[in-house]
């Protein structure tokens, strides 16, 4: 028998898990628009590194042509 009162004996679960889910979904949602939508007239910064990736590959395919 527990000398504690019902309430204190078991602690109940919390209910965070919805919450947390829909934090999580709005902060990824505002980082993927950041990235996503150009800003201040320079192209998105998914595109810009889409472009470097694709320039570093040419480069290193070049060189690699040529050894």
């Amino acid at each position: 028998m527990s000398l504690l009162p019902s309430s204190m004996a078991e602690p109940a679960a919390p209910n965070h898990g919805g919450q947390a889910m829909v934090e999580y979904t709005l902060i990824l949602a505002l980082a993927v628009i950041v990235l996503a939508v150009p800003w201040g007239g320079h192209p998105a910064p998914i595109a810009q590194l889409v472009d470097a990736l694709k320039s570093f590959y040419q480069d290193y395919s070049n060189y690699l042509s040529l050894a």
